[in-house]
C-alpha cells in the first residue's frame, strides 16, 4: 500500500528489511488492539513460523506469559 513504510530492524539474528503497516485491529485470543502498527518481513529462519508477537503488542495488550503452563492470558 502507498502508506506502508519500509525500515530495517535489527536483533540477535542480524538485520531484516520489513514494511510497517497500520491494521484496523490485531486480535490474539480474546484481546484485540485497534489501529495497531505491525511489521511484515520474510521471516526465513530455517523453520516454520507464522509470526512473532513483539513487546509492543504484549505490553499494550497487558499480556501475561506463563512459561510453566505454556500459555498466554491477558490482564484486565
Amino acid at each position: 500500500m502507498p502508506e506502508d513504510r519500509i525500515s530495517t530492524i535489527r536483533g540477535v539474528g542480524g538485520s531484516e528489511v520489513v514494511f510497517r503497516r497500520q491494521v484496523d485491529c490485531l486480535q490474539v485470543g480474546e484481546r484485540g488492539l485497534v489501529n495497531f502498527d505491525l511489521e511484515v518481513g520474510g521471516m526465513d529462519y530455517g523453520f516454520e513460523i507464522n509470526g512473532i508477537l513483539g513487546m509492543d503488542f504484549l505490553t499494550e495488550a497487558k499480556a501475561i506469559i506463563n512459561l510453566q503452563a505454556m500459555n498466554l492470558t491477558f490482564n484486565g
